[in-house]
């Protein structure tokens, strides 16, 4: 199965959407994937959305963030906090990929990908999101081994979003 968000759907979606700002982000291509990206399975695009949740909650939890408190401070809504940590099936706006990647200093292009929200996905980096969420437990503070592999999956991300 195929995910169903397409560059024609995705750009339909930004031409209607009036809160993103159509700028943001690298151009969509009309170019194939490259040799290290495939179109991913929507189970597949769950499991990413799961370690997406996982990334969210950790760093909101190494900041010291309620969720109230990070909504304000990356200027989204509280609702779409909550669901992106607790619900694999919620389909994050580019908006709130945008902000929380401003916010957090994270890498937009891989977050996106993180997100789902993209058509098609870099295998090491699915590969990396999945070990990274099998690997964190969802405790209120962070143990130091987490915050290790927190770090070290936000510095893949920055990484990985340079090249």
């Amino acid at each position: 199965m195929k995910l169903l968000i397409s560059k024609d759907w995705l750009r339909r979606k930004i031409a209607a959407d009036r809160d993103i700002d159509i700028e943001a982000g690298r151009p969509l291509s009309t170019a194939g994937p490259e040799p290290d990206v495939a179109v991913i399975a929507e189970q597949k695009v769950v499991q990413l959305r799961v370690a997406l949740g996982v990334l969210v909650r950790q760093l909101r939890q190494r900041d010291r963030l309620s969720i109230a408190e990070l909504a304000l401070r990356a200027q989204v809504s509280e609702d779409e906090v909550r669901r992106v940590e607790h619900d694999p099936h919620y389909t994050a706006r580019p908006r709130l990929i945008f902000q929380l990647s401003h916010y957090f200093n994270v890498s937009l292009a891989n977050l996106s990908q993180i997100a789902g929200a993209t058509h098609a996905v870099n295998r090491s980096l699915y590969n990396e999101a999945v070990r990274y969420a099998a690997r964190s437990d969802d405790v209120s503070t962070l143990t130091e081994g987490e915050r290790r592999d927190l770090d070290a999956f936000v510095a893949m991300l920055n990484e990985r979003g340079k090249a």
